[in-house]
């Protein structure tokens, strides 16, 4: 598998992310013609569970406080005010834990969404993709080991390539440092990598070192 194997693989890669961009600025624009995004807020419910939860609590704790008040005021009453306490406490704490959870369960809007994968799509064509066909093409495996580097040092780049599901970005690190300094005796470590890598055209990088 040569040089022009490679690049092939990479230009696949490199239209397969041009036309999503394409495709998600044209969606973007059919909802911006049909006014999406407003209709969408307008659909939005405020959620009001939180305040449910913070009146509950309050009214509990009020009314622990009026049993207290009663107990010190009049004798021999004697209803047992722990259980009451304890669950003001909980109901209090109920709203807090409402929101850590239903934070990590917020999805965004479906206009927020295309734009994500968008500029997703644009870093790892400016970081990776790009870079690495014209340091192939010329064959400058010193800007290859930079590539490596950016995808270790890089978590915009490292995020946005696991998102866009091109492959685990430190094995792809390690597939790029193996290239750039290969020798014979490296040979197994690279049919080692070549069985775990799943990113295509690094594949097709690494096997140019051992079919050739």
């Amino acid at each position: 598998m040569g040089k022009d194997e490679v690049l092939k693989e990479i230009d696949r890669r490199i239209k397969r992310l041009e036309a999503e961009i394409q495709m998600a600025e044209e969606r973007l624009k059919y909802l911006e013609e049909i006014g999406a995004p407003s209709k969408y807020r307008a659909l939005q419910r405020k959620d009001y569970t939180i305040y449910y939860l913070v009146f509950m609590g309050v009214w509990m704790l009020a009314g622990t406080l009026a049993l207290i008040l009663i107990r010190g005021r009049v004798p021999y009453f004697n209803v047992p005010l722990l259980p009451y306490l304890l669950i003001s406490i909980v109901i209090l704490a109920a709203p807090l834990l409402y929101l850590l959870l239903s934070r990590g369960e917020k999805t965004g809007t479906p206009m927020e969404e295309l734009e994500e994968r968008e500029r997703l799509a644009r870093e790892v064509l400016a970081l990776f993709y790009r870079p690495l066909r014209e340091a192939v093409e010329k064959d400058d495996r010193g800007k290859i080991k930079a590539i490596a580097e950016e995808l270790l040092n890089n978590p915009v780049l490292a995020n946005a390539v696991e998102k866009m599901a091109e492959g685990e970005p430190k094995l792809m690190a390690y597939a790029l440092y193996l290239y750039a300094s290969y020798s014979p005796e490296l040979e197994d470590e690279v049919r080692g990598t070549l069985e775990r890598l799943g990113n295509r055209p690094l594949r097709a990088l690494l096997s140019e070192l051992v079919e050739s």
